[in-house]
């Protein structure tokens, strides 16, 4: 795909938004509407130059190549994406897809391009057929600097983070590369998605080195100063009631890696020094890892949601709300628990700097 596709992105929600935010790094795909499912709400003045709508004239079909079909926070009925693509389909544009669907949904959208004499381009990650025989469980040393985001949870702004972070140090002048924490990143410039074997059903201590091989392989294929990697989903249970995955991806990448610097996303809501600090004896004795900063997301727990069997609730806080509580906290924190928010990302991406310049030697270009 080397022509640049106008498209409109669908279904849109906050999940879009940190692509929105860093557009540049998106590869060959230029979001002209981003087209919301009625009833979600979805903030629509974030994004000055997109155009958030419910539905499409005829006139935008006249300025778009495709619909790009992208996952969401939200569910959404599938039959109504099935209408959504014929209606393309019937005005010649192009299917983009990069979300993920059940194999039926999948194949019913591949019959309906067929259908159509359409095209479409699918870039979401296919499960590769590993053998295992002759892998040796060994460990491959990784010399190029680690910097891991993980988060407490889920919706911590990890993704957004990493691209941050990403963006920070390209502007320095570094060749760095991206281990995204999500699963359909691959449209994106210098960035890996979260690699599809960690989701099948291999061996967990396989899974181990074969994530370990892959870090390795792209240090020496693109040679990078730095590579940033991000874990999906939590570092451990927020309650029995609400598990989530245990924090398997945690200990799967935290065994195969030794990251250099580390970084902590947490919730946007009041939490005691005590939680600060016992959140960081768990993490070095549960992973042998110290977490070097933390970074404050805008999305806070329902904490009525959290022990009961329902998904849980996620509430938004607007940056002043934030700033709140990061003042709050440095009030009862030592000088070494350095905080950031989203519009402190140079700060935090120069302490990264002046700490791995301590561990290790990383030159500007």
């Amino acid at each position: 795909m080397n022509k640049i596709l106008r498209v409109v992105a669908f279904p849109y929600d906050k999940e879009m938004q940190p692509y929105l935010k860093f557009k540049s790094m998106i590869e060959n795909i230029e979001p002209l509407i981003l087209l919301a499912a009625k009833g979600w709400a979805v903030e629509k003045n974030q994004f000055s130059k997109f155009r958030v709508q419910e539905s499409l004239s005829e006139n935008d079909y006249q300025i778009i190549d495709a619909i790009w079909l992208i996952d969401s926070i939200h569910d959404i009925q599938e039959d109504f994406v099935l209408e959504i693509v014929e209606e393309m389909l019937k005005h010649h544009k192009q299917i983009l897809l990069s979300r993920h669907f059940n194999t039926e949904t999948y194949n019913r959208i591949v019959g309906l391009v067929e259908k159509y004499s359409g095209k479409y381009i699918d870039l979401t990650q296919k499960n590769q057929n590993i053998e295992l025989d002759g892998i040796s469980l060994e460990l491959a040393e990784i010399n190029t600097p680690i910097v891991c985001v993980m988060g407490i949870g889920e919706r911590t702004d990890k993704f957004l983070t990493e691209l941050a972070v990403k963006q920070y140090f390209e502007n320095q002048g570094y060749n760095i590369v991206l281990v995204s924490s999500r699963c359909n990143s691959v449209f994106l410039h210098n960035v890996y998605s979260f690699p599809a074997f960690m989701n099948s059903d291999i061996p967990v201590e396989y899974k181990i080195v074969l994530y370990n091989r892959f870090i390795k392989n792209i240090e020496q294929e693109c040679k990078p100063e730095l590579i940033l990697t991000g874990i999906p989903g939590e570092i451990m249970p927020i309650s029995k009631i609400q598990p989530g995955h245990f924090g398997v991806h945690a200990f799967q990448v935290l065994n195969a890696i030794n990251p250099d610097f580390a970084i902590m996303c947490l919730y946007g809501s009041s939490v005691s020094d005590k939680y600060i600090y016992e959140l960081k004896q768990i993490v070095k004795y549960r992973f042998m890892l110290d977490i070097d900063c933390f970074y404050l997301s805008s999305n806070v727990q329902d904490v009525f949601t959290i022990n009961r069997p329902l998904s849980i609730e996620y509430l938004e806080r607007n940056i002043d709300d934030i700033k709140k509580v990061k003042c709050e906290l440095q009030k009862v924190l030592s000088e070494q628990d350095k905080i950031y928010l989203e519009t402190e990302i140079d700060a935090m991406g120069q302490y990264i700097i002046d700490t791995l310049n301590g561990n290790v030697e990383m030159e500007v270009l």
